[in-house]
């Protein structure tokens, strides 16, 4: 007999020594097969539970990294904050407290923001990118009083010695677990250390389109331009699109030299990233004229943008999540651009050769035709 291809869904029942919740992804996906949580939000649960002051309703826990509400939802009775790159993973967090009928005094940080100063202990979820884990934690000794307990949780290949050394540079008194389930937790107390804000900012010129990019921590090609952004930069539709949107913007680097190219047309950059759309700002500011139709923005792909109302959409879209390596959020991409383009409107994006994007593509668009194309990636040009 044959197997079956069905989909399974991932658990979404969370149970650990805190409680007891339903957990899901955002957005909601039918049949997702990536679960909400993993074994390090697991053992911080433990740590939780170990701890009395954590369950006063008085105790102000600051979580940071929290992806869909795992290490929140513990929290729910305190006064809580969270900091969060991600506006997906912020609306995650809002939706599993809803799936959970729970309501908290939730304050959801960008992590630029300031942290609050009545901060009685720190959870954090160590990120994938080591500069944003070392501008938060730079963050919390500058802001955050000296003695602060920090419990923070990764898959244990995540703390290398680099990470460890970041630790030990802003905090005392770190200890880092045994390796339990592939994962482990590090404890410690935050030390106070003066912030460098220019020591977490970078820049680099794009000489053959006179740009000088900014870039905050944690903001994809930081340092240098990918290739695959080169290659659509070099394809570009022609300039005249009256509303343009660069879709998954990153730095901004595609909707800047359309801007360059076609000063008339009415440019959004639009991202998930908080950190990506302050990057974003600051590159529009230091190197477009100031037009009003210039706006930045932080969504869930399209989901803020009326339909049939832009005439072209640039895309470079991502293949993971934070560490999971995943299409639905290209694909989501895919379909909000058609939601929102006008009759004759084009999406250009660049991917992967690897990726199975083509089909899907035709699935949605009237034409579908390669532009371009090199070793590692595809240019396509998807008509509505």
């Amino acid at each position: 007999m044959a197997k079956s291809t069905t989909p399974t869904s991932a658990p979404s029942l969370l149970v650990s020594p805190a409680g007891r919740w339903q957990l899901k992804r955002y957005p909601l996906r039918t049949n997702d097969p990536l679960q909400a949580w993993d074994a390090a939000d697991e053992l911080l649960h433990q740590h939780i539970a170990a701890d009395v002051t954590a369950l006063d309703a008085t105790h102000r826990p600051l979580v940071l990294n929290d992806q869909w509400g795992a290490l929140l939802l513990p929290f729910a009775h305190c006064q809580v904050t969270t900091v969060n790159d991600s506006f997906v993973s912020q609306q995650g967090q809002l939706a599993n407290l809803t799936l959970n009928q729970l309501s908290t005094e939730l304050t959801q940080l960008d992590p630029l923001a300031t942290l609050p100063q009545a901060t009685a202990s720190v959870w954090l979820k160590i990120p994938k990118s080591q500069s944003l884990l070392e501008f938060q934690l730079a963050k919390l000794s500058s802001e955050l009083r000296p003695g602060t307990p920090l419990r923070a949780a990764a898959k244990s290949k995540l703390l290398t010695p680099a990470v460890r050394e970041l630790f030990a540079k802003y905090c005392d008194e770190v200890d880092i677990s045994l390796i339990q389930r592939k994962c482990r937790v590090l404890t410690a107390r935050v030390r106070s250390v003066p912030l460098n804000t220019e020591h977490f900012m970078s820049k680099w010129p794009l000489t053959e389109h006179n740009l000088t990019l900014h870039h905050h921590v944690g903001v994809f090609a930081r340092n240098q331009l990918d290739i695959g952004a080169r290659l659509l930069l070099d394809n570009l539709p022609e300039s005249g699109a009256s509303e343009v949107i660069d879709l998954g913007c990153g730095n901004g680097v595609l909707g800047l030299v359309y801007a360059q190219n076609s000063p008339s047309s009415a440019v959004t950059w639009v991202d998930e990233s908080h950190l990506a759309i302050a990057s974003c700002r600051l590159n529009i500011q230091q190197n477009l004229a100031t037009n009003p139709s210039y706006r930045a923005v932080t969504d869930d792909c399209l989901s803020q943008f009326a339909s049939h109302s832009v005439d072209l959409v640039l895309c470079n879209p991502p293949f993971h999540q934070e560490h999971a390596i995943t299409e639905h959020i290209a694909r989501q991409m895919f379909r909000d651009a058609k939601r929102v383009l006008r009759k004759g409107g084009e999406m250009r994006l660049v991917a992967n050769r690897h990726l199975p994007y083509y089909h899907p593509l035709k699935r949605l668009f009237k034409q579908v035709k390669q532009v371009a194309s090199n070793a590692k990636f595809v240019v396509y040009s998807c008509l509505t």
